[in-house]
């Protein structure tokens, strides 16, 4: 269906609207009336946007028969021009998203936060800052029971270096104005995670510089109250207010190690600011290519920790397209890397908000220092 055929049935309508009249005949022919319905469709998009509360609302004021969160939609997320070669998914609604609230097996949780940062209005703007770990080194507990699978979990890591380079990190990223802050998976134990939150809550109040408008402090291997084990990210606002946490849902299997021996989690987590939906993912989650629920997921940006190989960051970059395809969506991967073949010294590899994520070689997305800033590529 046509842009031009959908917009002339939609100024129909919107004329109509405003005099609260919905009333209208059914076409003589199926396409006819897929061009009245995304007519009727856009329009109430519009309508509804007019008249829409400007306070911040609760999630449950988006809910829909607990079926669909129908989000209203400012910033980043209402810039989207609809193009004739687009998928209806990305130009059929301009004002509002529609996210199921279950996946499959998974539960959708959608959690608001008022954003301030002052670069937040314009994406052309933002600054992704990837942080990484020089000389990490993990320390698993293996378990190899006789004629079962191996299972391991991470207890602890040696990184002398890891307390200052979280505060070198994030004194780096304020200087850069930086809009989102991403550690990679399983390097963010809980002691330095209180050193990354401790850091951004002690922040003198006459510091002009804004905090990111979200951190993702990697993941870890945490023990619940239930004594079982999560792969378990937290994210923060920049003034180290825990947003909301992310458990891995889709353990890992190593050749050396084994099964990552985690409880998998059910739910996904999205983030509405008033500039961007924000999702994410940690490593295997999101770079299975053959069942994944990111891409049913109509988001602006998903943020991806991760840990592993050339390989891995293949699987993020096919994901990574089709979501692009499907909805616009960018992702940004900060992956410690485990092995690759590129002799670039590289301590990381980094998907940046590519329009083409395919469109790069692996060898070229190499990151050699432990943070580094990356632009929102046009």
């Amino acid at each position: 269906m046509s842009e031009r055929r959908i917009v002339r049935a939609y100024d129909d309508f919107a004329n109509r609207l405003t005099d609260g009249s919905l009333a209208w005949s059914v076409p003589d022919s199926p396409e006819k009336i897929a061009e009245v319905l995304g007519g009727l469709i856009r329009a109430v998009d519009w309508t509804l946007v007019q008249r829409e509360n400007k306070c911040w609302t609760e999630p449950g004021e988006w809910l829909v028969d607990d079926l669909w969160f129908v989000i209203p939609r400012m910033g980043l997320s209402a810039t989207r021009p609809p193009s004739r070669n687009q998928a209806y998914e990305k130009r059929g609604l301009r004002f509002h998203r529609i996210i199921p609230t279950k996946i499959d097996r998974f539960r959708v949780n959608v959690v608001p936060s008022r954003t301030h940062h002052r670069s937040a209005s314009d994406h052309q703007t933002w600054k992704m800052g990837a942080c990484l770990f020089e000389g990490l080194k993990l320390n698993p507990d293996i378990v190899d029971d006789e004629g079962q699978e191996k299972h391991f979990v991470v207890l602890s890591a040696d990184c002398p270096s890891a307390s200052a380079s979280v505060k070198s990190q994030i004194e780096d990223a304020l200087n850069a104005d930086c809009i989102a802050l991403v550690w990679p998976e399983l390097t963010v134990p809980p002691a330095i995670r209180r050193e990354i939150q401790e850091t951004l809550n002690a922040r003198d109040m006459v510091d002009g510089r804004e905090g990111p408008e979200v951190v993702v402090t990697g993941s870890w291997h945490e023990e619940t109250e239930k004594d079982r084990v999560v792969n378990r990210a937290h994210i923060y606002d920049g003034y180290g207010v825990e947003r909301l946490v992310y458990d891995k849902i889709q353990p890992y299997a190593d050749d050396d190690w084994g099964i990552e021996n985690i409880e998998p989690g059910d739910t996904i987590s999205i983030l509405a600011s008033e500039a961007a939906l924000i999702g994410f993912a940690i490593c295997l989650d999101f770079c299975d290519v053959v069942s994944n629920p990111f891409t049913e997921l109509d988001l602006d940006i998903v943020l991806i920790p991760s840990m592993g190989n050339d390989r891995t960051m293949q699987g993020h970059q096919t994901t990574a397209s089709r979501v692009e395809v499907k909805f616009g969506t960018r992702c940004f991967v900060v992956q410690q890397t485990t092995s690759t073949k590129s002799n670039d010294r590289r301590i990381g590899t980094i998907l940046p908000l590519l329009k083409e994520p395919n469109g790069v070689s692996v060898a070229d997305l190499g990151q050699m220092v432990p943070w580094k800033s990356y632009l929102w590529p046009t």
